[in-house]
């Protein structure tokens, strides 16, 4: 008897191609590492192909029909305005989840504002693109919106924050599918974290950072980023970036909306947290990072993340 959870994914014109492609691939990896776990399938709601917002055409398989996969995956792009308030998909999405015990809907990106619509998200946590937060708390106030967060797991509903996300959400589905151990290995395969730490909003702060216009800030994050373990006094980043100190703390806020100091902690933390999800050990941690010892990470820690290095590494580690 086949055992393999059937996926269908949603196609619709102007989707964002790497919401399909990272959690799909995620899947279709797992059933290289053993017996065939999961069969996909490509529809659309009127069994025609889709053109992506790069361009890339796609061909559907079927219609979307409710009565057919296991599994719903809808990913986000610029199309999702589009397909909101269509009474159609709005009793599709119903149907499905409604269908039986073993039915589960996820949602990459702004997918999750379709699954909103539909009434499935009212009441519940969950969690979108950070770039959509204005837009869900104004037409959808009834959802408990978890912003930081990169995926939300809800019973039979799943929500992720988007393109990269969607692979954290389905290394997650395929862990409690069929354990670490196949997790693991797609992972690999993949070469992501099998946890990745953080939240979007902080993943959202560094590349702002990387990326400003302003030469003496960006010459500084360069800097800092380089050699995070160097003893940065704010005089001394005020002489990397060719500023005064005065000018240098404003220009850095207005770019990063931190202050230098900060920008260093929350980058040292981030650092620390990928380190701890990869396994590394605690005093690899520490120099990596460029803390000067455990207590001045600890104390980084609880400010940046709320909660202490052991509790962190306890969960992601």
């Amino acid at each position: 008897m086949d055992k393999a959870r059937h996926i269908d994914i949603l196609l619709f014109d102007d989707l964002n191609i790497l919401d399909v492609a990272g959690p799909v691939q995620a899947f279709s990896s797992a059933n290289h590492a053993g017996p065939t776990r999961y069969h996909l399938r490509y529809v659309t709601l009127d069994g025609q192909g889709a053109r992506s917002s790069c361009g890339l055409q796609m061909m559907a398989d079927a219609a979307l029909t409710p009565g057919q996969g296991q599994d719903l995956l809808i990913p986000g792009g610029r199309g999702v305005d589009a397909l909101l308030h269509q009474p159609a998909l709005q009793q599709h999405l119903r149907t499905w989840h409604d269908a039986g015990p073993d039915r589960r809907v996820m949602s990459i990106c702004s997918g999750a504002l379709l699954l909103a619509d539909a009434g499935l998200l009212t009441g519940r946590p969950a969690t979108t693109h950070w770039s959509r937060t204005a837009q869900v708390h104004s037409q959808f106030p009834d959802v408990d919106w978890r912003m930081d967060d990169l995926y939300r797991i809800k019973d039979r509903i799943m929500t992720s924050a988007g393109v990269t996300s969607g692979i954290d959400l389905a290394l997650e589905v395929i862990r409690r599918d069929h354990g670490a151990t196949v997790a693991l290995a797609v992972a690999r395969e993949l070469v992501v974290f099998l946890k990745r730490s953080g939240g979007q909003n902080q993943f959202a702060d560094m590349l702002a950072a990387q990326f400003t216009p302003d030469t003496a800030v960006a010459r500084l994050i360069t800097a800092l980023q380089e050699r995070p373990g160097d003893a940065w006094t704010l005089d001394r980043m005020a002489d990397t970036a060719g500023l005064t100190t005065r000018t240098l703390v404003r220009r850095f806020s207005d770019q990063t909306g931190l202050s230098p100091v900060k920008f260093l902690e929350r980058y040292r933390v981030k650092r620390a947290c990928d380190g701890l999800s990869a396994g590394l050990p605690m005093g690899q941690c520490i120099t990596v990072s460029g803390f000067r010892d455990f207590q001045q990470m600890q104390r980084a820690f609880k400010r940046q993340m709320g909660t202490t290095v052991g509790r962190y590494a306890a969960r992601f580690g």
